[in-house]
């Protein structure tokens, strides 16, 4: 009988890695004493000790009911788990091999209540449980977890690739609830960010949606165990912030959910302007093409949301998508619903991108969008994009200008625009932060004297830049400067800039020779009565931000 009880104790003292002699805040102590495998049911046995008057003593069986047994149950595993990872039924139960359990502590209670809680349980203590009914054992039963709350997948799923790095994967939505993954019916509600909280959370891929790809054959609901148990709703408020509800039963007579996540682009994927046709118009002489921007982030074609959370990006995105500038339209454009019809299944949404200062200085963190409108074209960002005026050798020139001869001087006035990257599309803020010194270097630089004067803008004589104009502002010039190309300067993001209303009006001058006085309103070829730009382009840093937006 000696050799039988070392070995009990040899395998308990195993098992006590796992449930070891637990004290919970010196109020509550227990004791592994056994365990029994019912798969998918574990049931591990305990006996109890509680501290009552600041006296530590064993639990005895008599007063003790089912009901405080598994309240004793459910304190043990909010110790030994996360809470609400078990979910465990308790009760009164016995181990194989009990009669060889003695009591642990030198006091012994009996009627014991911790109804007000464990660090005020109250009982009568006696010298040991022999005549009260013995010492107190409860079982603790629970279905072993096999996933951690929060944690969704896709059941017996069906993985298709569309090339290199790009697939699809198509199942049955699971949700884990009480520590099982349970389906979810058919004709729950899913959102585009519950999708996207079932996709990230079972695969790390950041988009999906209901139903199927075409020509997919979505394979049966094959659960590890079954346990009778459904999910008839689930709601995301965030990413990290979801509810379910449950049902006993099956999911008759519409069946199970099917989801599909996919990875459909590349994060280094060139920006786009989405649309289902080339549209294009003509403005002011300057072609200007019209769409959608999006880029992909996190193996997913991704858009921003024009919910008026974001920052005016319209030049940025523009410059982005290859073109020289460009600005937004209004979300209910008559053109938007157009563009929308045709996006690809999955698109996510975007709000919260902002900038500061510049366009280089841009939040790194946007949310995902939970607005509904925004995954229905009702809120949609549209850009009106050109590739700008081409340059054709000409740095700098005086849009819309005026040309006057005053006693022997050629005057011209204009709003200067320069030339990046092969286009026209900059512009001075008139804000006051243009000195002298810099002004003059613009005059020079078209090839007038050192003379620059800053006029009054009238639009009605000097209209405004071109629709989608970047203005540029705190133009700073070294002291040994020769042209504006040894200049830096600051992007604006002021909206009366953007609006046309702080356009900056330059006039320069030098000695006349013949010329007819003109109006144009952009650079033409030389020996025109045009003024001409003989400069060279701008320096300024105009890096795009569009790598911001992408998740890191």
């Amino acid at each position: 009988m000696k050799g039988l009880f070392s070995i009990v104790a040899a395998l308990l003292a195993f098992s006590c890695q796992v449930y070891c002699d637990g004290p919970i805040n010196n109020n509550l102590f227990y004791n592994f004493t056994g365990s029994e495998q019912q798969d998918p049911v574990q049931i591990i046995y305990f006996v109890v000790g509680v501290s009552v008057a600041g006296q530590i003593g064993d639990v005895c069986a008599v007063g003790v009911s089912n009901e405080t047994a598994g309240n004793y149950c459910q304190a043990i595993f909010n110790d030994i788990y996360p809470p609400g990872f078990v979910s465990v039924n308790g009760s009164i139960g016995y181990p194989d091999f009990f009669e060889y359990f003695s009591e642990n502590y030198n006091y012994s209670y009996t009627n014991v209540s911790c109804s007000n809680g464990y660090s005020s349980c109250t009982g009568s203590q006696t010298s040991n449980c022999t005549a009260s009914g013995g010492l107190l054992s409860i079982q603790c039963s629970y279905i072993t977890p096999e996933c951690y709350p929060g944690q969704t997948g896709l059941n017996n799923y069906v993985n298709v690739s569309n090339g290199p790095g790009l697939f699809t994967v198509t199942g049955p939505p699971t949700i884990c609830v009480d520590g099982s993954f349970l389906p979810v019916c058919s004709g729950v509600s899913l959102s585009h960010i519950d999708v996207s909280r079932i996709c990230l959370y079972s695969l790390g891929i950041s988009s999906g949606f209901v139903g199927a790809p075409s020509g997919v054959v979505v394979p049966p609901l094959n659960l590890t165990r079954d346990l009778g148990r459904v999910v008839t709703g689930f709601e995301c408020t965030g990413l990290t912030n979801c509810t379910n509800t449950t049902m006993y039963g099956d999911c008759s007579p519409n069946g199970y959910a099917t989801l599909t996540c996919q990875k459909v682009c590349a994060d280094s994927d060139n920006f786009t302007l989405f649309s289902n046709q080339t549209t294009m118009v003509e403005l002011n002489g300057i072609s200007y093409y019209i769409g959608i921007p999006q880029f992909c982030a996190g193996g997913t074609y991704a858009r921003v949301c024009n919910d008026g959370t974001n920052y005016p990006y319209g030049s940025i995105f523009c410059r982005g998508a290859g073109f020289a500038f460009g600005n937004l339209l209004p979300s209910n454009s008559s053109l938007a619903q157009t563009l929308y019809s045709g996006s690809p299944q999955g698109i996510i949404y975007f709000s919260n991108f902002t900038c500061s200062g510049t366009d280089e200085n841009c939040d790194n963190n946007p949310s995902f969008s939970s607005n509904p409108q925004c995954y229905t074209g009702q809120l949609e960002t549209i850009l009106r994009c050109s590739p700008g005026i081409p340059c054709n050798g000409s740095k700098l020139y005086l849009h819309n200008n005026i040309t006057r001869i005053v006693n022997g001087r050629e005057i011209v006035s204009g709003i200067p625009i320069y030339c990046i990257d092969g286009a026209f599309y900059a512009s001075l803020r008139n804000d006051g932060s243009q000195t002298p010194a810099v002004l003059n270097l613009f005059c020079q630089s078209m090839g007038f004297d050192n003379n620059g004067v800053i006029l009054s803008h009238d639009s009605s004589v000097y209209g405004t830049a071109p629709v989608g104009t970047a203005y540029y502002s705190s133009f700073s010039c070294p002291l040994t400067a020769n042209t504006v190309d040894d200049c830096d300067a600051l992007s604006s993001t002021n909206q009366q800039c953007l609006a046309g209303t702080m356009d900056l009006v330059l006039q320069c001058s030098r000695a006349a020779s013949t010329v007819t006085p003109s109006v144009t309103s952009r650079p033409t070829p030389s020996g025109s009565a045009s003024v001409l730009a003989n400069g060279v382009t701008v320096s300024v840093l105009v890096a795009l931000i569009l790598a911001v937006l992408l998740l890191a």
